[in-house]
């Protein structure tokens, strides 16, 4: 059976059970990596403090002690605490997630390099193109060689002296990288912002949000249906970066800049839930 999912409907407060789905891959990694209930218990409390803050401000209504306790479910006193010790700004943890969520000069290199569709192995320097003038176009705070030395680290690029190959498909960081797990989470986060956001706001325009979902598949069509959403995404990607590139030139700037981020992907599990293998070669990109 296949399925055509947009949701669109309003939230409400029977969301708890779709939340907690929300929430079940996000404790198999805690589970995995270490961290329990009672850490990240604790590490929450903060957070529901400054999202109820945050809230408040938003419907512009009097952030007291007793309006942040009722909103967040924290006893007061501990909203008195946290506002005593967390004296800090209402967007440090945007900011982060933001400063998380932009890519590095290697990563933007890599996409740059795919989207222009050039070949595998490009001179180092000399006429266009190369990878000097590639690394110059994306950043000029980096010298070339820096961006190649780190690319080099990250497996993504082989270093050949007069020329330079790229590696792999994508800029897809070695999992024990912490570069790895904020990928991960600013894009996750980003995903989630764009379905709540239509979900809390059905009155305004709402973000791309949707998905295919088909079962009853054999491991053979999960490998050809990863194969032709690689291929889409590769469409997508020389596009969209070929456009981006031209707007971030066309609108350097503007007033109250925005940042937009595009994703895709795909996942296969069984009745079970329990993410399919795939074979070799069919490991996903980001």
């Amino acid at each position: 059976m296949t399925n055509f999912e947009a949701p669109n409907e309003p939230a409400n407060s029977s969301s708890l059970d779709e939340m907690l789905a929300v929430v079940q891959p996000l404790v198999l990694w805690m589970s995995r990596t270490g961290i329990g209930y009672t850490e990240f218990a604790t590490a929450l409390k903060p957070l529901f403090w400054k999202m109820a803050m945050m809230e408040l401000e938003r419907l512009e209504r009097k952030t007291s002690d007793s309006a942040v306790s009722l909103l967040s479910g924290l006893h007061r006193k501990e909203v008195r605490t946290y506002r005593e010790e967390l004296n800090m700004d209402a967007l440090q943890l945007q900011q982060q997630r933001e400063h998380w969520g932009k890519p590095s000069a290697a990563s933007q290199v890599v996409t740059r390099w795919l989207s222009l569709g050039l070949e595998d192995t490009i001179a180092y320097s000399g006429a266009e193109p190369s990878f000097e003038q590639l690394a110059q176009s994306v950043s000029k705070d980096f010298h070339p060689r820096s961006v190649l030395m780190e690319m080099c680290r990250l497996g993504v690029a082989k270093d050949l002296g007069p020329q330079v190959r790229l590696l792999k498909e994508s800029f897809s960081p070695d999992a024990q990288n912490k570069e790895a797990s904020q990928m991960l989470a600013v894009s996750v986060a980003d995903h989630l912002s764009a379905g709540i956001h239509n979900l809390l706001n059905p009155e305004r325009s709402k973000f791309l949000e949707q998905s295919v979902f088909a079962d009853g598949l054999s491991a053979e069509s999960i490998e050809r249906l990863n194969a032709m959403a690689r291929e889409l995404w590769a469409q997508a990607l020389k596009q969209i970066v070929q456009a981006a590139t031209q707007m971030v030139k066309d609108d350097e700037g503007c007033d109250a800049p925005y940042r937009f981020r595009l994703g895709l992907f795909t996942f296969a599990a069984d009745p079970d839930g329990q993410a399919a293998l795939l074979s070799p070669g069919m490991d996903a990109k980001s």
